[in-house]
């Protein structure tokens, strides 16, 4: 039972069950003695402290920063889709051309009627339904006879002021334009990647797959795309039936069904993963180091997973000299260079937004490569490809390069271009799965030795004589390489948790020696 200003314990026998015959909860609080030992006034209780409301993710403040575009970016595009932004960067130009007057709130009495009844025209509907029968019946004589002479009154124009019309629940200040909220769905799917998006890349020299020129020519593919085939089809121990079954399968399977939220991902992952290195692993943290790609309109780019180096790898002096263009994270034990990413949608969200995501991820991985390619020497392009991008969307898994080129003039900036290499139903059947997974396995692979090599380089160069000119072997735009493609399986089993995953933070133990060949 309860009395006012108080709350009295009732016991779970006797009198309650007389109660609980009431069927009426909202008026019955049943407490043991146990659990309540003594009566506490109503205003005690009001006045203990409530659990701090659960805070918002960090997360959706920049989903909301991002969401806010600069007019410049707008301005610059050289074609403007009809999107869900586009129309509401139109709103607000719209809204800041003609300001709102706010009018002053003043109440609907019977005087302010009167005075629009006098000074107001009303429209026939309107006047209809205030009539009363005697009235009604002397405008349909009226109307008979062939009504008033209104030829006088054409093409004239009055704006429509209602005669009639509820009280506003709150002031008019409460509504303008400015305190409208828009309902906004959470999906990411036509936020900060939407089609005006793809064009400012476009505008910008980086083409996604499948981009033709104006004059209908198709960007040619990289020079060493035969190279890289034959590298993902290489079998791989990790994925042979006796390690990776029907139950793993049906596992994987299970993971894709119940993937409802980006959250609810990281089974995928370990599937496509197989294990590997968590110290050259990132993801789900933006790119906020890194040189705008574009003309700094965009949001930096926040890939869900990508491979890099460790920093340690590579000489001080030259990620000073490249900080901004090799290393994405302003957190410095984050990894750097990194040229393999993976981007990975729900069911319900969109392909198109992952192609994008990955084709801005690509550019930027291409870019930092090419940089520490041309350390020291001329600038290479080679239209080789040694960035790797993937996306995986309800389970389709698509794996794509990206590389640059020179330059057409002086005054321009280099052209990024991505292409696709294949793509695999990873929940078809076993086999498929199996192909797909050891294409996404060696290329993660590929890439990995191709930082390695790099740095390496790069490195030498450094702690050896300054050149004078280019090496000869340089001369002709690509590095000559002493070391050979090896793709070596890197499955083993990790344990990292979450800290390590985002943070990725590393050891000065030899990197090689936690790799298992298959």
């Amino acid at each position: 039972m309860v009395k006012a200003g108080h709350v009295q314990c009732v016991p779970a026998h006797g009198p309650s069950n007389t109660l609980l015959n009431n069927k009426s909860p909202k008026f019955l609080l049943m407490l043991s003695f146990t659990q309540c030992p003594m009566s506490l006034p109503l205003k005690r209780q009001l006045e203990l402290p409530k659990p701090e409301p659960k805070r918002k993710k960090a997360e959706h403040s920049v989903r909301e920063a991002e969401a806010q575009r600069p007019a410049g970016f707008w301005d610059n595009l050289s074609q403007i889709w009809l999107t869900k932004k586009a129309l509401r960067e139109l709103d607000r130009r719209n809204t800041h051309q003609r300001p709102h007057v706010i009018e002053p709130y003043r109440p609907i009495t019977r005087q302010i009627s009167a005075e629009r009844r006098k000074n107001v025209v009303a429209y026939a509907p309107e006047f209809l339904s205030s009539c009363k029968p005697d009235c009604l019946d002397r405008v349909r004589r009226f109307a008979r006879h062939g009504g008033p002479d209104l030829s006088d009154l054409r093409n004239f124009r009055q704006d429509r002021i209602p005669l009639y019309f509820k009280m506003p629940k709150r002031p008019l200040a409460d509504t303008t334009p400015s305190s409208v909220t828009r309902s906004k769905r959470s999906s990411q799917s036509t936020g900060a990647y939407s089609l005006g998006f793809e064009q400012h890349l476009i505008d910008h020299f980086v083409y996604p797959h499948g981009y033709e020129y104006p004059d209908d020519r198709i960007p040619e593919k990289p020079s060493n795309w035969d190279q890289i085939n034959n590298v993902l089809d290489q079998s791989r121990g990790s994925l042979s039936p006796s390690k990776f079954g029907d139950e793993e399968f049906r596992q994987f399977e299970r993971a894709n069904t119940y993937a409802t939220s980006e959250k609810k991902i990281t089974k995928i992952i370990e599937s496509l993963e197989g294990g590997s290195d968590d110290r050259t692993i990132g993801g789900d943290y933006p790119f906020g180091n890194f040189r705008p790609l574009t003309d700094g309109t965009i949001p930096s780019a926040k890939p869900d997973h990508f491979h890099g180096s460790r920093p340690e790898e590579l000489n001080g002096r030259i990620r000073d000299e490249l900080n901004d263009i090799i290393i994405p994270s302003t957190a410095a034990s984050r990894p750097m260079l990194p040229n393999y990413f993976l981007e990975i949608k729900t069911p319900d969200q969109s392909a198109a937004v992952a192609k994008r995501q990955a084709c801005y991820d690509g550019a930027l991985g291409a870019r930092a490569m090419q940089s520490l390619q041309s350390f020291w020497v001329n600038p290479v392009y080679d239209n080789n490809a040694f960035t790797i991008t993937s996306t995986y969307h309800d389970g389709t898994l698509k794996l794509y390069t990206s590389h640059p080129t020179a330059p057409s003039c002086p005054e321009s900036q280099p052209e990024y271009f991505m292409t696709q290499l294949n793509g695999w139903n990873m929940t078809g059947n076993l086999k498929t799965f199996r192909e797909g997974a050891t294409a996404y396995r060696n290329a993660r692979d590929w890439a990995k030795e191709k930082r390695k090599e790099f740095i390496e380089a790069a490195n030498t160069r450094f702690l050896g004589p300054k050149p004078q000119s280019v090496p000869s072997s340089l001369s002709g735009g690509t590095i000559t390489s002493t070391v050979e493609v090896a793709v070596i399986d890197s499955d083993i089993s990790t344990n990292s948790d979450e800290a390590e995953y985002l943070d990725a933070q590393f050891s000065f133990k030899d990197f090689r020696a936690s790799k298992s060949a298959d």
